[in-house]
């Protein structure tokens, strides 16, 4: 199979011929940290090719931001620690240099949307339509060749990766220009307003995503002759709508506010031949699937097992549903046994039920000793063929490529080298 079809086939619960080889992510600092481990830059450059994922493929450039965005401004500084306002209108206080890059530490004060009259304004910031969200311009305003969605429906339509992309969507982005808490007052105190903004950017991304997804399609009869045309496999809408044990809202506030747009957003997405509609949601995601799935979601993703998420329960409570992520990235701090068992578990499930891709179930912090996530993907890359869950022992040829260790990651001294102080 091609990695296209062996995702494809995990989406609809059909036997692949292994399971998708895909880890985590690892952010900024942790890279930075694993350089001191004995990783090349080389080998951080063609990461992927490294240890041997699988890979996808985007469709191209699809900026859902802030056009233009706000002017930054630092309003007061006290040594490593900044107020200022960010690009998209927010007042924070941030740590001017982050401890570990890629994981910010921020505090939001203010927000740009407080009421309907701010949200008019801030309207005019995103029209779909803006040329620069599909394509990079040059100095006189014209597309930079390659930049585009355009520039790419030959290499979508022949790739033999999954197409995948990932874009904001209602709650994450109506949170952004209300905060937290003051959209979660709206719902309440001002629920005309709300829905305005939800029905606002499921507008936006059909206005956005309509051209570029009725173009990218793929004619598979070269690959798979039983199944003759399919096109993007999975956009993957961003909300992270969940703590600890609940979600942002309740079902029912969910069922209110967002089925009926997501229904929208689904059939629209249906009818280009998207394969799967998934959720991009850290927290617990039950309260979610309870109100969404299967009416308007066919999948949901990093599946944090910090949050009470149990692929297994999840996999039998909504049965069909597609899910990756689900590997506790914790787990993989410690001792080779201790990683060993977490990646043997969720792979066990994955086998047992289908519909379940296992990988890191967020991004890979720096506390990640380097040499145990290699043994990690080596492990999973046999599980993933089938090798026995109780005894296989991956051969660790990937650490035999890493230079020596100069410096294991220290948090404490982290957390001390940005703040200029240790921190309790």
């Amino acid at each position: 199979m091609t990695p296209r079809e062996r995702y494809r086939a995990i989406i609809h619960h059909q036997k692949p011929d292994r399971i998708f080889h895909t880890f985590g992510g690892p952010r900024a600092s942790t890279f930075a940290a694993w350089r001191k481990q004995g990783l090349s830059e080389e080998q951080q450059k063609a990461w992927g090719r490294f240890v041997g994922e699988d890979g996808s493929r985007g469709i191209g450039k699809l900026d859902t931001g802030w056009i233009p965005a706000f002017e930054e401004r630092t309003l007061s500084t006290d040594g490593n620690k900044r107020i200022w306002i960010d690009s998209t209108g927010v007042k924070r206080l941030d740590a001017v240099k982050q401890p570990t890059e890629g994981f910010a530490t921020r505090q939001y004060l203010e927000f740009p949307v407080k009421c309907k009259a701010d949200f008019e304004e801030m309207k005019k910031r995103f029209d779909p339509h803006d040329p620069k969200r599909t394509a990079s311009l040059d100095k006189d305003g014209k597309p930079v060749p390659g930049s585009s969605w355009r520039d790419n429906i030959a290499a979508c339509n022949k790739s033999v990766h999954p197409l995948i992309f990932a874009i904001p969507c209602m709650y994450w982005r109506a949170r952004d220009w209300c905060g937290f808490e003051g959209l979660s007052l709206m719902v309440y105190d001002q629920p005309a307003l709300v829905h305005e903004m939800f029905e606002f950017w499921t507008w936006f991304l059909i206005e956005l995503l309509d051209e570029p997804l009725s173009q990218i399609k793929v004619d598979e009869r070269a690959l798979n002759p039983k199944n003759p045309v399919f096109r993007v496999q999975t956009p993957i809408l961003s909300e992270d709508m969940a703590y600890k044990g609940q979600a942002m809202l309740s079902p029912a506030k969910i069922r209110e506010f967002m089925v009926p747009r997501y229904k929208r957003l689904s059939n629209f997405f249906k009818d280009k031949g998207v394969e799967a509609v998934v959720m991009d949601c850290d927290g617990y995601n039950n309260q979610i699937l309870d109100a969404m799935y299967p009416e308007v979601l066919d999948g949901i993703q990093p599946i944090e097992i910090a949050a009470g998420n149990d692929p297994d329960e999840i996999l039998t409570k909504y049965p069909g549903i597609f899910i990756h992520g689900g590997i506790d990235k914790r787990e993989l701090r410690f001792s080779r046994e201790q990683a060993r068992a977490e990646v043997a578990n969720r792979f066990r499930t994955a086998w047992r039920h289908g519909g379940f891709i296992p990988h890191v179930d967020h991004g890979v912090p720096p506390d990640v000793p380097l040499r145990n996530f290699l043994y990690y993907a080596e492990l999973a890359k046999g599980l993933a063929r089938g090798e026995h869950l109780e005894t296989y022992e991956p051969p660790c040829e990937l650490e035999k490529q890493l230079g020596p260790i100069e410096e294991m990651f220290d948090p404490e001294k982290a957390r001390a080298e940005a703040y200029g102080e240790e921190e309790t």
